[in-house]
């Protein structure tokens, strides 16, 4: 079954090791709130702020979550020393669209995608078909941040160690003008967040009106 969406917004950024301005005293006020952010939950805060999004379902995706929490923790535990609860409290791979939902006072539904390579295309199926059900606007977004020490010894995936994409679409009312969804490949870019950075790709390119297999 495809449907036909109608991309609202769409932005995207990347860096080699890490991007440099995330705006995150501006978007962030609570100074507190700002300490405990993972790099996760500044791009994605980023990104909606990017795309106008504050309220609303969210679908997120990453395939390999909160990995500089899960790497300090298991540091921790291989020095035998006591694990940091805001480490443990930031593993899990909802930590940054829970902490958009904190920032914004979102009370709305959050899903959290991990899928390997195919993460990114398995969250716009799921936004596709929550905006279908609801009728609403939904915000797609997906981050990774890999930046952990040896991380060179092992990424044989990436050019970027942070990059993320987000997409906020709806449900089109008509098929006329939609076209299919093309990967496009971005050079670099790791291969589960393509499909997202492939639709950012047409949304600048001015097509936005896209269909989406479910």
């Amino acid at each position: 079954m495809k449907v036909s969406i109608n991309i609202l917004c769409a932005h995207k950024v990347y860096a080699q090791q890490k991007i440099e301005d995330l705006e995150e005293k501006r978007i962030v006020t609570k100074m507190m709130l700002r300490r405990r952010l993972t790099r996760n939950a500044k791009i994605m805060l980023y990104l909606a702020d990017k795309c106008d999004f504050s309220s609303g379902k969210v679908v997120y995706a990453s395939p390999f979550g909160e990995l500089q929490a899960t790497a300090a923790i298991t540091q921790s535990i291989l020095n035998e020393e006591q694990i940091s609860p805001t480490l443990f409290q930031n593993s899990v791979y909802n930590t940054a669209p829970s902490y958009f939902s904190l920032v914004h006072e979102n009370k709305d539904e959050i899903i959290t995608v991990s899928s390997g390579n195919n993460s990114s295309r398995d969250a716009l199926k799921t936004a596709a078909l929550q905006a279908l059900v609801s009728g609403e606007k939904i915000l797609c977004v997906g981050t990774e941040c890999l930046d952990i020490d040896k991380i060179s010894e092992v990424n044989s995936c990436t050019s970027y160690l942070e990059s993320g994409a987000a997409v906020v679409l709806e449900i089109a009312r008509e098929d006329t003008n939609t076209i299919e969804l093309e990967v496009i490949k971005e050079e670099g870019i790791i291969e589960s967040l393509q499909d997202l950075f492939s639709l950012v790709k047409m949304y600048d390119l001015g097509n936005k009106k896209v269909f989406i297999e479910l």
